[in-house]
């Protein structure tokens, strides 16, 4: 059984999910997939914390200093991820 999230962990990952849900039109998993370049279970697995966790070391350091992680929207439109061209995609 995987261990719990922090704190910090499970406030990133229900910040990504109220922007995915908050906007117009709704971001679905596999539209992120997909602007990622990832797979729809991918997206989900890092959703439910069962991948990307922050590093607890990180996060003992965080809090060794009286910080936190803030996540907000950026003042600039989201530039869509392009992945890196593959080895058959290059000239």
């Amino acid at each position: 059984m995987p261990a719990a999230l922090s704190p910090t962990d499970q406030r990133i990952r229900d910040a990504l999910r109220a922007a995915m849900d908050g906007s117009s039109p709704r971001v679905t998993q596999q539209a992120l997939a997909d602007r990622l370049g990832v797979s729809q279970p991918a997206v989900a697995a890092m959703l439910a914390g069962r991948r990307g966790q922050v590093p607890q070391s990180l996060i003992d350091m965080l809090e060794a200093l009286g910080l936190e992680i803030v996540v907000q929207p950026k003042q600039q439109p989201v530039q869509q991820h392009q992945p890196s061209p593959t080895r058959s995609d290059l000239p």
